[in-house]
């Protein structure tokens, strides 16, 4: 188990880090994720033993391993890091890469290590090659059996496929899907994309200026941000201004959007007994596109123009003009010319409400 507990860190008057506490439990996988400047790689460096916190205390399966007066060697945590840029040595071949933390061992079991590694990353083909003589997504796999081979029992990685290609980053993120399920190892993983990281998240942390924003299940932060800023994280790229001007005896609110009316359910942020100006948040994915008669309202309809129509491989992005806001949602197929006047129906299950 990972603790850490009432962290501060601070460069002159920048608090990087805020009083902030996480426990990772034994064998999950933690993701950090938010903005560049939120505290991300602060911790990383705390955990890994490369920085000095300014208040709190890290414990690594219940020892100290970093306070204010103490650091724990990095070498004598138990832990290996796997960086952004690989830092793989440029001379020595992949086979003698990963067997580098095993020069106590004796020969036989370093080589037996070595080989059982390769073929854990599907790498066995490569083991005498160069760095340079593999591509991006092999030294990835290098790097991260470089990690193994000592078995630490805390693996961190920092932002690991930001340098790969969008393809390459999809098939690492089920590469590591497997990976982290079958080696059952704790993991604290950085990124700034919250869909990597819900790929094979067991808990979701999202940060913003050194404090935790929200923390829990990937599928329920996607699902129930508790913020407006973490919903715009999870996608819920289209904003609305609107007003609750009333609620229904099952504790439906009444919301209007300009001239349009819709029934939505109360949230977290508002309340059935509020009244006012509120923001509504939609996901593109969750406002589909709906040509039939105009005269057809329903209660989760929205009237508009399109603006412009954008083709995203395999999909339109739709720009709408609602006359109050512009938002966009996506459809198969089928392209809409500016000026077409069409129907926007909203799964109310992606429909958020919040206070301005």
């Amino acid at each position: 188990m990972l603790e850490i507990m009432n962290i501060s860190r601070h460069y002159g008057k920048n608090t990087v880090l805020d009083d902030l506490s996480l426990t990772i439990p034994e064998g999950k996988v933690a993701c950090l994720v938010g903005p560049s400047g939120c505290g991300k790689s602060s911790i990383l460096r705390l955990v890994a033993g490369l920085d000095r916190p300014d208040a709190g205390e890290i414990r690594l399966r219940g020892k100290a391993i970093s306070t204010p007066a103490k650091v724990l060697e990095p070498q004598r945590r138990g832990l290996n890091m796997v960086f952004q840029d690989y830092a793989l040595w440029p001379h020595m071949s992949v086979e003698r890469i990963i067997g580098y933390g095993l020069n106590r061992h004796a020969k036989e079991a370093r080589a037996k290590r070595v080989d059982d590694l390769l073929h854990t990353m599907q790498i066995a083909h490569l083991a005498r090659r160069l760095p340079s003589q593999i591509s991006g997504g092999q030294q990835q796999r290098v790097a991260i059996a470089r990690a193994l081979a000592t078995d630490p029992s805390l693996l961190l990685f920092d932002e690991p496929l930001s340098n790969l290609d969008v393809q390459l980053r999809l098939e690492m993120r089920r590469e590591f899907a497997r990976l982290f399920r079958d080696l059952g190892k704790t993991v604290l993983y950085v990124t700034h994309d919250p869909l990597e990281a819900s790929s094979f998240a067991d808990i979701l942390v999202v940060l913003k200026q050194g404090r935790i924003e929200q923390i829990g299940d990937p599928q329920e932060l996607f699902s129930k941000p508790q913020s407006k800023w973490i919903a715009g994280l999870a996608g819920y790229d289209n904003r609305i201004a609107a007003q609750v001007v009333g609620a229904k005896n099952d504790g439906m609110l009444v919301i209007r959007a300009g001239s349009q009316e819709l029934i939505l359910p109360a949230s977290v942020d508002v309340k059935s007994e509020y009244r006012g100006d509120i923001v509504l948040m939609l996901r593109p994915e969750a406002t589909a596109v709906n040509v039939s008669a105009l005269g057809e309202q329903g209660r989760l309809r929205l009237h508009g123009k399109v603006l412009q129509s954008l083709f995203e491989g395999g999909k339109w992005r739709v720009e709408v003009d609602l006359g109050n806001a512009t938002i966009a949602a996506f459809i198969l197929n089928e392209r809409h010319a500016a000026g077409t006047v069409i129907s926007l129906d909203i799964d109310p299950a992606h429909a958020l409400l919040f206070r301005p």
